[in-house]
């Protein structure tokens, strides 16, 4: 893994977007996660922001 790919996991785990959707996991507790945990969070990151981004989509749709 490159040092740019271990930075953007480490802000993807405590970057807290806008409206509260994130984990808001410190750098201090994301530092601390093994290598599977880390890559697992990041994974269903991605997916939940898919899920916010789909449900999104069709509540704009309804109105």
């Amino acid at each position: 893994m490159s040092l740019d790919a271990w930075r953007e996991g480490l802000f993807h785990l405590c970057w807290h977007q806008h409206g509260g959707s994130g984990l808001q996991v410190s750098l201090a507790d994301a530092m601390e996660l093994s290598t599977g945990d880390r890559d697992w969070l990041l994974e269903r990151i991605g997916e939940q922001r898919t899920r916010e981004a789909h449900e999104l989509e069709k509540a704009a749709k309804r109105r």
